[in-house]
């Protein structure tokens, strides 16, 4: 498992994601919507591949710290959670387009 790809365990009931979901070093696209997930863990920090990340409709109220590393984040959504805003470290770095693409749909749901 440790080659996957692409993940999707969305539309489940999950309240937690495994700790050694960092052992998927490959992994470039995690879709986990519509589930009861409320944090990710910091090993989710080593997914230093992933490109696509998909955790609306969850009960997310914050983002580990450190998450502005994962320098391949390309898109995000985080929408229908009970996050408002992301940390201000994600701000920085390459990924400025995502966030603001992220904060601008914020923005439009306040």
């Amino acid at each position: 498992m440790t080659q996957l790809k692409r993940l999707d365990i969305s539309n489940n009931v999950i309240r937690e994601i495994p700790r050694n979901i960092g052992e998927l070093r490959s992994l470039v696209s995690l879709n986990a919507y519509n589930n009861q997930i409320r944090y990710l863990p910091p090993c989710f920090l080593c997914l230093h591949d992933l490109q696509q990340l998909n955790f609306s409709g969850n009960n997310l109220t914050d983002l580990p710290r450190g998450i502005h590393n994962l320098f391949s984040l390309k898109e995000i959504n985080f929408d229908d959670n009970t996050l408002l805003r992301p940390p201000m470290e994600i701000c920085k770095g390459k990924q400025l387009y995502t966030i603001a693409h992220y904060l601008e749909r914020a923005d439009q749901r306040d």
